[in-house]
């Protein structure tokens, strides 16, 4: 049995969640992050936050189209229809990995890391 060293909620590893929550407090309550051009990482932060939160809120319902923030397609990802339950733990890995390093680039930028 391999030991899990993180745990994922929503596509946020555990080592990083205080990352993405400083980030979060960053971004207004609507619209794109101020002076955008001069802070592209965390401006794709937030739109990638919306994306994910959509995936695990919605099922993907609302942002479809901004799921290349991820660098995904939705047939890459096990989502729930009328036939299928969706496999939940699968697409918490799928979205770690893109979501994990849009986190880091983003704290960075912004002096949080």
């Amino acid at each position: 049995m391999q030991l899990e060293l993180f745990t994922t909620e929503w596509g946020v590893r555990s080592d990083i969640k205080h990352l993405q929550e400083q980030l979060t407090e960053l971004l207004p309550m609507q619209g794109k992050v101020k002076n955008a051009n001069g802070n592209p990482a965390l401006e794709k932060f937030r739109i990638a936050q919306n994306v994910v939160y959509d995936i695990f809120n919605n099922g993907l319902m609302n942002k479809g189209k901004s799921l290349k923030v991820l660098g995904l397609q939705k047939q890459d990802l096990p989502l729930p229809n009328e036939w299928y339950a969706g496999n939940w733990d699968r697409m918490e890995e799928i979205v770690e990995i893109p979501f994990s390093q849009i986190i880091q680039k983003a704290a960075k930028e912004q002096g949080v890391a």
